[in-house]
């Protein structure tokens, strides 16, 4: 007889496996290190000259940067890896540091040296913001994979079962369908006067 699963519905669905917590972790972790590094190794002046002036600062690993710029990395680094630990979390705040990372690249890009004469930048700057940018705001479209729902099997049960519309009928209708079992006692007969003779 072919047997079908019934599923616990009380228990929690399997919320799945996050595509975007684990990537956004490490993007952060990388950005804060960079910017960390950047502000030893690099130029760490603060001056500025708002809105059209010129900023300039020294190279780490062929990415120009001054203080500004370097605080710019450690502080998208930071705001990453406190978001990552909760799915939506991550999403949100790879958007959000998305969209800012493309707007400061589009920026320098159009000014050539530094963006709104604060944060010192160059073509490799302007470079690796952008495709950090880019690569954010993907993330932030990524779901969970392997969602499941309903807990796990709980019992089978024969087609014919499942077929019973009530839960009454479930209990009692393996019983009505029994024969009568003698078991001594005295049993009454139904039907009228004329059958029993």
């Amino acid at each position: 007889m072919a047997r079908t699963e019934t599923y616990d519905d009380t228990v929690k669905p399997r919320k799945g496996l996050s595509l975007a917590k684990g990537p956004v972790l490490l993007i952060g972790i990388a950005s804060l290190v960079f910017g960390v590094l950047g502000f030893i190794f690099a130029n760490q002046s603060f001056t500025f000259d708002v809105p059209d002036g010129t900023v300039n600062g020294s190279t780490f690993l062929g990415i120009e940067g001054n203080g500004w710029t370097w605080t710019l990395f450690a502080a998208a680094g930071l705001l990453l890896m406190l978001g990552a630990p909760i799915h939506w979390g991550a999403k949100s705040m790879a958007f959000i540091v998305g969209v800012a990372m493309i707007v400061g690249a589009l920026i320098s890009l159009s000014d050539g040296s530094d963006i709104l004469g604060i944060i010192a930048t160059n073509d490799w700057t302007t470079l690796v913001m952008g495709a950090m940018g880019a690569g954010l705001v993907l993330l932030a479209m990524m779901p969970r994979v392997g969602k499941r729902r309903g807990g796990a099997p709980m019992a089978t049960r024969t087609e014919r079962d499942s077929e019973l519309d009530t839960p009454s009928e479930r209990r009692f209708g393996r019983d009505r369908d029994r024969e009568p079992v003698d078991n001594g006692r005295a049993t009454t007969t139904q039907g009228t006067l004329e059958d029993r003779r």
